[in-house]
């Protein structure tokens, strides 16, 4: 997703992205497949605990954006170029977490963030440089790299597992 989204597109697919991927868990939770391998060494538990990490750092990017804060991304220790690390540290640090938690969790950062596309300003959210962690992209383009593109590559994983275990 390499384009930046107007508010009322991103609104939109972040609404949808979210509802199908939910819809997708429902499948997984049906089909006890939570522990199937989706990617790599990783679950789907692993793979939704790293979209949620992602999710809740956008919205705490954010926050900290309008305190006039300037966040440590992508985390605390990690550089932009040591995601693969930061990413199975999530994973570790989930192992107990269970699915409902994340999903609950999902949905929370899924709502402050459709609650920011809804409330920010034009110019916090489609502008560059607004924030100083934004960088080079406006948030809204943060926001849909965060959750929709990643939201669909988790979808296409779970409805890989999905088949393999011979359901719908």
């Amino acid at each position: 997703m390499a384009q930046t989204l107007s508010r009322e597109e991103l609104a939109s697919a972040l609404d949808s992205a979210y509802s199908k991927l939910d819809a997708l868990l429902d499948g997984v939770a049906e089909a006890d497949a939570f522990d199937a391998v989706a990617v790599d060494a990783w679950t789907v538990h692993d793979v939704l605990a790293v979209r949620v990490w992602w999710a809740e750092a956008v919205v705490e990017w954010i926050g900290a954006g309008l305190r006039d804060e300037t966040p440590q991304t992508p985390a605390a220790g990690y550089r932009w170029t040591q995601t693969p690390a930061l990413n199975q540290s999530v994973v570790e640090a989930s192992a107990g977490t269970s699915v409902r938690e994340l999903r609950d969790r999902l949905r929370a950062a899924v709502a402050a963030l459709r609650r920011y596309v809804g409330t920010l300003e034009d110019d916090q959210l489609l502008s560059v440089g607004v924030f100083s962690w934004t960088r080079t992209w406006p948030v809204s383009r943060w926001i849909a790299v965060n959750t929709i593109t990643q939201y669909a590559s988790l979808s296409k994983m779970i409805r890989r597992v999905l088949k393999s275990n011979n359901q719908p």
